[in-house]
């Protein structure tokens, strides 16, 4: 893991909600713990496989037989999908998104990817890999993506097969987060994908019946995002992030938060009230 920023002990004693599934949730606890801040799990997703696993055996079997030039991955989730299904060689070669991805890729395929973008978003992917034209494409990813990369890869000529690597679903659990907020014990909330911010909007709105006072108390603390299409989504359900992280990893994510901490510490306390 990176080596913790001395900024970071503005973060001492904040309580931070980690909104991702409780699979993935335990190496941003041990960063913002590293820092001193307490990690409040609050999962609003769950992954799980798809439905019907029938279509993701298929086109990974024609994968292994060559048919296709591409496999591109846009999670570690769907890393952890596909890596039971192939063994090597593979007569393919893998485009990921994001470095977590790529390390994924060769941890578990034991193949680094040829392609992986600087920035950590589908666009960027898309733009990386260039022209396509006659190139055959295995998309995995989840039941939720965006529709932007297939359509891309489409444009750039490429005979895109999409498949369903993963599903991602409303997850329960955790600590009892609105509480909290009506309480003012939360200092900050982060988000690394847009269907985290989506999910926990949603679990809000089911769970609690003042649901509108809880979101306005969410807005209070400082939000924030892995990436930029994570923020966008915040900004849509008027949870306007406070920081974005650069690079869009979660130790990017813990860097961030020490940045806003330390801005905060840093202004000056308001005046006494006569």
């Amino acid at each position: 893991m990176k080596a913790v920023p001395t900024a970071c002990t503005a973060l001492r004693g904040w309580r931070v909600v980690i909104t991702r599934a409780t699979t993935q949730a335990a190496e941003f606890a041990t960063l913002l713990e590293q820092v001193g801040a307490i990690p409040i799990s609050y999962p609003t997703i769950a992954i799980v496989p798809p439905a019907d696993l029938h279509p993701l055996t298929t086109a990974l079997h024609a994968a292994q037989q060559g048919l296709f030039d591409w496999l591109i991955l846009t999670s570690t989730n769907a890393v952890g999908q596909v890596a039971p299904l192939l063994h090597p060689p593979y007569p393919f070669r893998i485009a990921a998104v994001g470095s977590s991805t790529a390390a994924a890729c060769e941890q578990q395929l034991g193949m680094a990817p040829a392609v992986v973008p600087e920035q950590f978003v589908a666009e960027a992917l898309a733009a990386a890999l260039g022209e396509l034209h006659g190139q055959r494409v295995l998309l995995a990813q989840a039941d939720i993506a965006r529709a932007v990369l297939a359509e891309r890869l489409t444009q750039a000529g490429a005979t895109v097969q999409q498949v369903i690597a993963y599903r991602t679903v409303p997850a329960t659990g955790g600590a009892d987060v609105p509480a909290l907020l009506r309480a003012q014990q939360i200092h900050a909330l982060t988000f690394t994908s847009g269907s985290t911010v989506r999910y926990f909007v949603a679990r809000i709105e089911r769970e609690c019946s003042d649901a509108d006072a809880v979101l306005a108390l969410a807005r209070q603390c400082v939000i924030a995002c892995i990436g930029p299409i994570a923020a966008a989504t915040a900004r849509d359900l008027a949870l306007p992030p406070t920081v974005v992280a650069d690079p869009s990893t979660v130790v990017g994510l813990r860097d961030a938060l020490c940045a806003a901490a330390a801005r905060q510490a840093a202004q000056p306390s308001p005046p006494p009230q006569p």
